[in-house]
């Protein structure tokens, strides 16, 4: 009801796009149905933007979606390697992105993939199969972040305890910006330049 209210009342003052800032707006399925099923009832002529993840859409709930205004998704992949999403217990595979995003495609649904170099676990070939992952899947946007071990994470808990962390200022801890953490296998300097090179090659390819 609170947002519908809020909904009717953006769109009587000229709002015509809204972005559902929720990390995981699909987690309830059954909400998310309802309100879809509110917005076509009312005839709102809105269009609009939310974030999800793979494992928590599926064809009825895009269905609903799309006729309800939806137009692009955007979906934490992090990597395309099994072995780094399973030691950043993502809970999600690599078959689960490929087939996600190809239905959300399917659909008429743009999507934005958000995906993190430099997680544990992090190799010269795992990135590579990251890049190589998103140059596969449909996306209509991507983009590639360090990661950022932040205070009070598991991350966090585990770069302090193997001495990876090269920084403890807050100022450093910025996804845009460059890596703070670093592994026997990759530097911090390699995971700066993967990401810049994940960049290119995906808006180059």
């Amino acid at each position: 009801d609170d947002i519908m209210e809020e909904l009717v009342w953006l769109h009587e003052h000229g709002v015509d796009n809204v972005v559902f800032l929720a990390d995981l707006f699909t987690v309830n399925r059954k909400q998310v149905i309802e309100l879809c099923r509110r917005i076509i009832d009312a005839g709102l002529p809105l269009k609009w933007q939310c974030n999800s993840r793979v494992d928590h859409i599926d064809e009825e709930l895009l269905s609903s979606m799309k006729r309800a205004g939806c137009w692009q998704i955007a979906f934490g992949l992090e990597s395309g390697s099994q072995e780094v999403l399973d030691k950043a217990k993502k809970g999600i595979t690599v078959e689960q992105i490929e087939k996600a995003i190809g239905m959300v495609d399917r659909f008429g649904i743009k999507s934005w993939g958000y995906f993190i170099i430099g997680l544990p676990g992090e190799t010269k070939e795992s990135i590579r199969a990251t890049i190589d992952l998103a140059k596969r899947l449909p996306l209509n946007l991507a983009l590639f972040h360090v990661a950022v071990p932040y205070p009070g994470t598991e991350f966090n808990d585990l770069a302090r305890e193997h001495g990876w962390l090269l920084s403890e200022k807050w100022e450093d801890l910025d996804m845009n910006y460059s890596a703070i953490v670093e592994y026997p296998q990759l530097s911090s300097s390699e995971i700066d330049k993967a990401t810049k090179r994940a960049f290119f090659e995906w808006y180059m390819r």
